[in-house]
């Protein structure tokens, strides 16, 4: 394992880890929170918090993919870093596999233009890998590699999150060579299933218990960190412990200085480095 790549270990198994500064974590990794949520229109997202353990939440997302007519699906936090969107965390469980750890390690997302023309449009961009032809080096190694896995075809869609610098990327990946498979119910289908993993992943699911990141630090620093770690805002890390938005910024501004960083990134890095 080189420099770049941190195991981390917080979940008794091995599906979380950092690559080039991004947390890839696994469904083994979310646990529900106690309060079932209740948003009408948003039935899957009740479903998802009902499911006994990963695995059934795994078969749930899976059947919502096939209906879509997608083979996997790669969903991601982002945080805008100027004008480009880089990722602060990434689910690992529906990409292709491995793919997600080859994203970051070759840092794609410096040239992804799935992610510029879905941001840019503000709507889903559809495309093919037949049909790319980028000028630049990087990207024309990425669809090369994206072709490689088997993906033809996909949906990219980019929402914001309301008051922060941060979004999320969803891509929605098919084996079909050509982009016909994506109608205007199976856009509208990507969407809903996206909005529901956002809010329960966001919302919904407890940080990961990290059994502290590094010595000294209290359980409720070590939980924070984990938070900052999957790309949680400071009012996503508020409701998910529970906390005051007064309560978040003090022990951020302690993990800034315990880890001698200026902002959220550098905290990232730094705490995924301090991972056992």
């Amino acid at each position: 394992m080189d420099s770049s790549t941190t195991t981390a270990r917080a979940t008794g198994d091995d599906s979380a880890v950092t690559i080039e500064g991004v947390f890839l974590y696994g469904e083994p990794c979310l646990r529900p929170a106690a309060s079932a949520p209740a948003v009408p229109g948003l039935d899957l997202l009740a479903t998802l918090h009902r499911a006994r353990d990963a695995g059934e939440r795994e078969r749930l997302v899976r059947a919502e993919l096939a209906a879509i007519g997608a083979d996997w699906l790669e969903f991601g936090k982002m945080q805008w870093q100027g004008e480009r969107l880089q990722p602060v965390s990434l689910l690992s469980t529906y990409a292709p596999p491995d793919w997600a750890a080859a994203y970051c390690r070759n840092r794609f997302w410096e040239c992804d233009t799935r992610l510029k023309c879905a941001s840019l449009a503000g709507a889903p961009f559809v495309w093919s890998v037949a049909d790319e032809q980028p000028r630049l080096a990087t990207t024309q190694h990425m669809f090369q590699m994206l072709k490689a896995y088997g993906v033809g075809s996909g949906i990219t869609i980019c929402l914001g999150t309301p008051g922060a610098s941060q979004g999320v990327a969803m891509h929605f990946l098919s084996r079909h060579a050509d982009r016909q498979w994506a109608s205007k119910e199976k856009l509208a289908a990507a969407l809903l299933l996206g909005v529901c993993l956002h809010e329960f992943i966001a919302k919904h699911t407890l940080p990961v218990a990290a059994s502290r990141i590094a010595s000294g630090m209290s359980a409720l620093q070590a939980r924070i960190a984990d938070c900052v770690q999957r790309g949680f805002s400071d009012k996503e890390v508020a409701r998910s412990l529970a906390l005051s938005r007064h309560t978040v910024d003090y022990h951020l501004r302690a993990l800034r200085h315990r880890f001698n960083v200026r902002n959220r990134v550098q905290l990232a890095q730094a705490i995924a480095g301090a991972v056992p």
